[in-house]
């Protein structure tokens, strides 16, 4: 294959991850001493989850490694910046991990330009039962490398977005189930419903970055599959100017990240935010009574991979993936049953109850997860979910910064909207053209 650029890369999408900065600095294996004095193959892993989910992961690795004494997993917790900006040096050095998790928007772009390497053997071989992986998280990895499609990585963390709501506030509001939103206008209408005019409290925390979900949801997107630059369109402009509305009209407090969002609500500022499933251990800890209901579905005429439309629901999609300085068979074989223990049944029970992602196991039942039913009724949402930016073979970062200014701009100023987009178009343009130029 011809390499791409290896750009240093931040995971941007898992900002809003309560995980994010917090971590503890490890070393690779570099392919080095695969097996130690007791014959042991050692496997070095990067994972950048430090809180419940951190503890969680901790305890399957420690029971995996108690299971067998063939392998020896050694997971390093680093910080998300570190896997997104420092990996594939390491890797290319031969002392980065052996397995890693991220994103699949970064690791398209590292497995065509060979930082990864393809597991479909995983796939094709029945005994590691992927027929129970969901199949719509399987989906976001699949690529086509070297003109043959093919599996990528294995399911780590897949996390579709939900309107969580503060119960509370939304009875005081007369509301009721009967009046969940059935289409994105229907949200903006609960929003301001929920909102009191005195400023004491906005009927959403509504963060004006991110919005790749919902400009697929409400409009045309960004670039549709083929590759098409298609962010500069009338749908597009409509959608951001009834969203400049919104944020004038008071419904919304302007100026936030998905942090200073989730702060809002947590703090009883807000009546809803647009989040992932980790909102629900937060808000409870803020003694926030809580639930929650699907994004719902927009307009728009962006057609996904699999023919549907509408969709507003983004998705913090994260997986394993081996990279390409694992040589030695024996470590692979140690990778791969890792992977099979950890995406089976029990584990993926115990993954789910500990760190508030939904099970990549289908075969986990809402009974299961009875001690956390919010998580469940969040897995009920992962077959209408996708990633915001995916199917690029770099240069994500860029693009997610680019919409990021355009949707800022929206919720802030009064700049000129068709000006702004156009702008975006011709970043994004050169963007595509530059990853494809080099492929």
């Amino acid at each position: 294959m011809k390499a791409i650029r290896k750009a240093a890369v931040a995971a941007i999408a898992l900002a809003t991850l309560s995980t994010v900065g917090l971590s503890a600095c490890g070393s690779g294996s570099g392919g080095k001493d695969a097996k130690g004095k007791d014959g042991v193959t050692n496997i070095v892993m990067w994972h950048g989850f430090s809180e419940a989910d951190g503890k969680t992961l901790k305890k399957i690795v420690e029971n995996f490694n108690k299971s067998q004494k063939k392998y020896h997993i050694d997971a390093q917790l680093q910080p998300w910046s570190t896997i997104g900006e420092t990996m594939v040096t390491k890797v290319t050095s031969g002392d980065g991990p052996d397995f890693v998790t991220t994103g699949a928007d970064n690791g398209q772009g590292w497995s065509i330009d060979g930082t990864f390497q393809c597991v479909q053997d995983f796939y094709d071989d029945p005994s590691n039962e992927t027929k129970n992986y969901l199949p719509n998280v399987t989906k976001q990895t699949e690529f086509t490398i070297d003109g043959k499609k093919q599996q990528c990585a294995v399911p780590m963390g897949y996390a579709p977005t939900t309107v969580w709501y503060n119960t509370d506030m939304w009875k005081a509001a007369g509301l009721t189930d009967q009046d969940y939103p059935k289409t994105w206008d229907q949200l903006l209408d609960v929003a301001k419903k929920l909102t009191k005019g005195d400023g004491s409290q906005y009927g959403m925390a509504l963060s004006d970055s991110g919005w790749a979900a919902f400009m697929k949801g409400n409009g045309t997107g960004l670039y549709d599959t083929k590759g098409k630059v298609t962010i500069n369109s009338e749908q597009n402009k409509a959608f951001l100017q009834k969203m400049r509305e919104f944020y004038k009209g008071g419904y919304s407090k302007t100026g936030m990240d998905d942090t200073a969002a989730r702060e809002s609500f947590e703090s009883g500022q807000s009546a809803m935010v647009i989040v992932g499933p980790w909102e629900d251990q937060a808000a409870t800890d803020k003694g926030i009574n809580h639930d929650l209901f699907p994004v719902p579905n927009g307009d728009g005429t962006y057609v996904y991979p699999d023919g549907r439309k509408g969709s507003n629901t983004g998705s913090t999609g994260l997986y394993w993936w081996v990279t390409s300085q694992v040589k030695d068979e024996a470590k692979k074989k140690g990778i791969y049953a890792f992977f099979k223990y950890y995406n089976n049944h029990d584990n993926q029970v115990m993954w789910s109850l500990g760190s508030a992602y939904p099970p990549n196991n289908k075969t986990v039942t809402t009974e299961e997860l009875s001690k956390r039913p919010l998580i469940a009724k969040v897995s009920e949402n992962t077959d209408n979910s996708y990633i915001g930016i995916a199917g690029l073979k770099g240069g994500f970062g860029d693009i997610s910064a680019t919409l990021d200014s355009v949707t800022q701009n929206t919720a802030r100023t009064d700049d000129d909207i068709s000006a702004s987009l156009s702008k975006a178009s011709n970043k994004i343009q050169k963007y595509l053209d530059e990853y494809k130029a080099e492929d």
